[in-house]
């Protein structure tokens, strides 16, 4: 039995990645970079003015919630429909007939 000095003193060895496995984050770090290197000020403004585009553009199509009452739980008041394997088993318990 290894007493729990032993164990803290020997670290665990972890086996070298594979070259395959290197070039692989060494593509994905690149590519990262060139992520970040096209953030930029006048980026984020231009996304900005497209997205409001997009929202005027399609602003007929939206619906006024002013009118709407809005609720995250209704109480079961729009459930969905019930599944006929749902349904099926329903009616096994209502008739007792379970399977075994």
């Amino acid at each position: 039995m290894v007493s729990s000095q032993g164990k803290k003193n020997k670290k665990k060895e972890i086996a070298k990645e594979s070259f395959k496995t290197q070039k692989a984050r060494q593509k994905l770090q690149k590519r990262l970079e060139m992520m970040d290197s096209q953030i930029t000020r006048e980026a984020m403004e231009k996304k900005t003015s497209e997205i409001h585009r997009w929202i005027s553009r399609h602003a007929d199509r939206r619906i006024s919630l002013k009118n709407k009452a809005i609720s995250l739980f209704d109480e079961n008041q729009n459930a969905a429909e019930i599944s006929a394997k749902i349904a099926k088993i329903a009616e096994q318990i209502q008739t007792e007939q379970l399977p075994e």
